[in-house]
């Protein structure tokens, strides 16, 4: 079963000796949201993608009204492909440089005593830990 793993870069290898192997194609959130946009599904089966950037985009889209729009335009890009990604893809590392939190929203601080919420885009997964204490959250392709 595919699934996005919403993983903060601290629990990866070699930051954590005991952490996430990093899959190893990585790319930029922006560059995944234009291949995701290819008429051809653009990524072959069983390709690993380690996908950064997401804190960048969010935080130039601001807020209010604009916030929203763009978060809702990845989420509809992420879930118009969500059977493609199921069928071809394990898991999608998206990494965070912040810390990712949940308690009334599923959001990253990027300082500054403010919140950006992942909410529209992910929904609220629930916080995870492997037997190594690593921390995480998943969720489907289909973001349900």
């Amino acid at each position: 079963m595919g699934n996005y793993l919403l993983i903060e870069e601290r629990m990866l290898q070699p930051y954590r000796p005991k952490g996430f192997p990093p899959n190893p194609k990585r790319m930029g959130f922006l560059d995944f949201l234009r291949e995701l946009r290819q008429e051809v599904f653009p990524f072959s089966r069983g390709n690993k993608l380690c996908v950064v950037g997401l804190e960048e985009v969010l935080l130039q889209a601001g807020s209010g009204e604009n916030f929203m729009k763009v978060s809702l335009g990845i989420r509809n890009i992420l879930t118009s492909r969500a059977n493609e990604l199921e069928a071809n893809l394990g898991q999608v590392q998206i990494v965070f440089r912040r810390s990712l939190k949940r308690a009334d929203d599923f959001w990253f601080d990027p300082g500054g005593n403010r919140r950006v919420s992942l909410r529209p885009i992910f929904g609220s997964p629930i916080k995870q830990s492997d037997q190594n204490g690593n921390e995480y959250f998943m969720t489907g392709f289909n973001l349900t």
